[in-house]
């Protein structure tokens, strides 16, 4: 797994892809740190990550766009499957190099609080546990882009696709605040829901069968629970959408300024979770 850590950390430096990414990120934090800290007088330099963190909706799909495209594309990933490594190694250098670049703004942000302590009062840990969540959270988008990344072997098309889930991710809780709140519109969303997860299932498997039995599953239990109490479901579709917004997750970690374990866990679940699917999205091209 070194091995490709090292390949791959290599690559974004040795070209200006790693730069960019750093450069965004660090230009969009200087700029929100200086309006909001400095100039508005204000000691939490963490205000400023849930902005800053709107850069990551290109900085990271600038970074994971070739990971696994460019492989494909190249022909090169047939290489990486004679190493005497295992698909979850493979992935996981890759994975662990694109969090290092990202690890780079991140660090030095790290010294705005100390700066800031300068001329005033500052909570460093509310500040640094902001970092982490921050962190966390590019770690979870680039788990969700290098997913895209290895669904395709265009590089701009992967980055179109982590764009747009960036994208939808971002303004789920604005779609969802869109729609009715009563029972009804809760359950036939919750149904358009069940219908595309069956649809992403068959993708991902190519079995017309277990796709067709997750949705008849999914759409029983939620048909008998609708049945059971209708007045949960009121409302309930908006609540759901915001739950699992993960920049709405930021926010409200921001705005506490708690250490709140829930977010954390949150971020990690999502990068393990889209992690495993690249895994298998890899290992199913490997012995295909």
């Amino acid at each position: 797994m070194s091995a490709v850590y090292k390949k791959e950390l290599k690559a974004y430096f040795s070209n200006m892809t790693g730069y960019i990414a750093i450069a965004l990120i660090l230009v969009m934090a200087g700029i929100f740190v200086k309006i909001l800290n400095f100039q508005g007088r204000y000691p939490n330099m963490e205000t400023a990550l849930p902005t800053v963190s709107l850069i990551l909706m290109l900085a990271v799909p600038i970074v994971t766009m070739r990971s696994f495209a460019e492989e494909r594309h190249q022909k090169t990933d047939l290489l990486l499957y004679t190493l005497p490594l295992k698909t979850s190694q493979i992935v996981m250098g890759k994975y662990l190099a694109m969090m290092t670049v990202f690890a780079v703004p991140t660090v030095i942000m790290m010294l705005y609080p100390l700066f800031l302590s300068l001329y005033g009062g500052v909570s460093l840990l509310s500040a640094y546990t902001s970092l982490l969540a921050f962190y966390l959270l590019c770690g979870a988008m680039v788990a969700i882009c290098m997913f895209m990344s290895s669904l395709t072997e265009s590089q701009i098309i992967a980055a179109v696709l982590g764009v747009a889930a960036l994208v939808i991710c971002y303004i789920s809780t604005l779609l969802a605040g869109a729609l009715p709140t009563t029972a009804i519109a809760s359950y036939i969303a919750f149904t358009a829901l069940i219908a595309l997860l069956a649809l992403a299932v068959y993708l991902f498997v190519k079995n017309y069968w277990v796709a067709f039995t997750t949705a008849v599953v999914l759409e029983g239990g939620l048909l008998i629970a609708y049945m059971i109490d209708r007045s949960l479901f009121a409302g309930l579709f908006q609540r759901f959408i915001a739950a699992l917004s993960i920049f709405d997750a930021l926010n409200l970690f921001v705005s506490n300024q708690l250490v709140d374990m829930t977010v954390l866990v949150y971020y990690l679940s999502i990068a393990f979770l889209f992690t495993f699917f690249t895994v298998q999205t890899v290992e199913k091209r490997r012995w295909s």
